[in-house]
């Protein structure tokens, strides 16, 4: 392992700003995985997740300048990720897009499911289900590891009101994931 990965993020946004391509790397190396698992989960189409991905490494590096040094890196990164996700859902509500996934709309082949296979497919589609804040804030929180304060300066938004929405998406997730792992339980019931 080399010294590049041993820094800090922080350090190693100053070291692009001083041009350095291997601190560069470094942190698209870091961050390319959580950022795209971040834009899947709320986008829930793998294509458009990519693209947005692709797009915010373009802004980091387009925009590191702007970045202020020893300013939290992550919620930084979040940021950019989470405008470009805005800004498409803006874009696509004024174009005359389908919002079905192609991919979603082959039937299903019949095969035998694993049960996690299953649990996360529940998952996925309740994570859908939760309005575009409640989500956005549940997975900055718990799939990226932010801090209510940082998840708040990613959205833009008080600590209070991302505990708030976190709160509540964990009450609705809850309730739509319960009847479906009893039901589970009582079909395999004799």
């Amino acid at each position: 392992m080399g010294v590049i990965e041993l820094l800090r993020d922080e350090e190693l946004c100053r070291q692009i700003q001083e041009g350095s391509e291997s601190a560069l790397e470094a942190l698209v190396h870091r961050y390319h995985g959580p950022v795209f698992a971040y834009l899947y989960r709320l986008t829930g189409h793998r294509q458009t997740a990519e693209d947005l991905t692709q797009e915010t490494f373009t802004r980091l590096m387009t925009q590191i300048h702007t970045y202020h040094f020893p300013r939290p890196f992550r919620p930084w990164l979040y940021t950019i990720a989470h405008n470009l996700y805005r800004d498409h859902v803006k874009a696509a509500s004024r174009r005359a897009y389908p919002s079905a996934d192609p991919e979603r709309g082959q039937p299903p082949r019949l095969i035998d499911l694993s049960e996690q296979i299953t649990e996360q497919a529940a998952l996925s589609q309740a994570l859908r289900s939760l309005e575009d804040g409640e989500r956005a804030v549940l997975l900055l929180r718990f799939y990226q590891g932010l801090t209510s304060e940082e998840v708040g300066r990613v959205l833009g938004i008080p600590a209070g009101t991302v505990r708030s929405r976190l709160s509540r998406a964990v009450r609705k997730l809850r309730d739509l994931l319960e009847p479906a792992s009893s039901q589970a339980g009582r079909s395999e019931a004799p």
